[in-house]
């Protein structure tokens, strides 16, 4: 399973269909990471400056080539501007992700009117495959013993998805759960680029985290004629001012 279907599936709520949280700007972003996160942990992405690059031949996998291919073509001066745009790169991460899940028989789809407005949810058909991934997270928030890698990143990345209550349903656990989110990858053998990725996607999808820079505007080859410079003119005994050129 992807990492990407792990974090979606741990941001599920298992009785709506839909996503736990009413905001899903910042869960896309996050599974844009867990898409690129996916391709460190293959070494096929490297640091290109400030930016991310694809690097090795494509994934077999479809959704990472396209995120693969991404890399290459998204705008940005830096790596969290690429994350930003992935998911209207990919045309939609969550729903490429769920795409996914549906073919493998892990969710369904299933098409609602909640006050006259079209409502898509995904049923959880296999439980036992949320279940697994949901238990496995409370467990790694709950201790401090070193995590395997692909734990540390979906761990990681729950915190800028806004799953810490699905992460520590009890309150008193939050403190220690929040904690370990932030430090999930430093006791964790993991590549550098995937630490630079969870990084770069925590601060993509940030609250009040600033839109991507928009490109500079085309130069104009038009060049405009300067107006004449005009004098004004008061008649005496008139009512009227008019512009004379000088």
């Amino acid at each position: 399973m992807l990492l990407a279907e792990e974090l979606l599936l741990l941001a599920l709520d298992p009785e709506r269909g839909t996503a736990v949280n009413s905001s899903r700007s910042p869960l896309n972003v996050a599974l844009g990471g867990a898409l690129v996160a996916e391709l460190g942990l293959d070494g096929l992405v490297v640091e290109d400056g400030r930016r991310l690059a694809p690097a090795g031949p494509a994934p077999s996998h479809p959704l990472l080539a396209d995120a693969h291919s991404l890399l290459g073509t998204l705008r940005g001066r830096r790596a969290a501007d690429q994350l930003r745009r992935m998911d209207k790169g990919l045309g939609g991460a969550w729903s490429r992700v769920v795409d996914g899940l549906v073919e493998e028989g892990v969710l369904g789809r299933r098409r609602d009117r909640v006050l006259l407005v079209p409502v898509t949810r995904h049923p959880v058909l296999y439980p036992k495959a949320r279940d697994e991934v949901v238990e496995r997270m409370r467990a790694a928030a709950a201790s401090d013993w070193p995590l395997d890698p692909r734990t540390a990143t979906v761990l990681a990345l729950s915190g800028p998805s806004r799953l810490l209550e699905v992460v520590a349903p009890a309150r008193a656990d939050r403190r220690q759960a929040k904690e370990r989110i932030r430090t999930a990858t430093d006791q964790t053998p993991i590549a550098p680029i995937v630490r630079k990725v969870i990084q770069e996607a925590q601060q993509a999808a940030a609250p009040g985290a600033p839109p991507p820079a928009p490109p500079p505007p085309p130069r104009s080859h038009l060049r405009l004629r300067p107006r004449p410079e005009t004098t004004v003119v008061l008649h005496r005994g008139a009512q009227v001012v008019g512009d004379t050129p000088r």
